[in-house]
């Protein structure tokens, strides 16, 4: 290992399982469309989502989201400032495509809810057309996302991943947002 490379151990976080099994049968207005109801978020455990929006200065975390924030940046202080370099690129890259690029469809893929300064509010400052897919394979970020995102029909949520390509671009939310012709 070279000298100039450093390793951190970063605190152990449990992370949340959620089978669906009797949650899909249960209903309800709760109820999202993959089974999950947002009485079901446990707010007891960090979730990363909710870290990350608590290293950005945001509302959308809970105590323990808050706790494991401040033991992560005591063993990496420089957590904060990359999350916020992160996102700050991020709203500069949004800037560009849908200000002097022109882009007006835009499929987001891990989508960084709950953090505020997302896609979809980026692109609405620069062109208020411009509509975004969110795609995001955590349920906990799902059900985030519905309860944020106006039903504008600017934006759509949908629950798959990087890793699934194909589903991506033929779910019926994102066909129904995004032209592909």
């Amino acid at each position: 290992m070279s000298a100039g490379v450093r390793v951190r151990h970063l605190p152990a976080i449990r992370p949340q399982v959620h089978d669906g099994k009797d949650e899909a049968t249960a209903g309800g207005k709760d109820a999202m469309e993959t089974g999950f109801a947002l009485s079901q978020i446990d707010t007891t455990t960090p979730h990363p989502a909710r870290m990350y929006d608590a290293l950005l200065g945001g509302k959308d975390n809970y105590t323990p989201d808050r706790q494991a924030v401040r033991q992560l940046l005591k063993v990496a202080p420089e957590a904060r400032d990359s999350a916020r370099a992160n996102r700050a690129f991020l709203q500069r890259a949004v800037r560009f495509l849908a200000g002097e690029a022109g882009i007006r469809q835009i499929i987001d893929i891990g989508t960084g809810i709950p953090a505020a300064g997302n896609v979809h509010e980026v692109a609405a400052q620069v062109a208020p057309d411009t509509r975004v897919a969110y795609v995001d394979n955590d349920p906990i970020v799902h059900v985030h996302a519905n309860a944020l995102l106006t039903d504008s029909g600017t934006t759509s949520i949908v629950l798959a991943g990087l890793r699934e390509p194909e589903a991506v671009l033929a779910h019926p939310k994102v066909r129904a947002l995004i032209d592909f012709s």
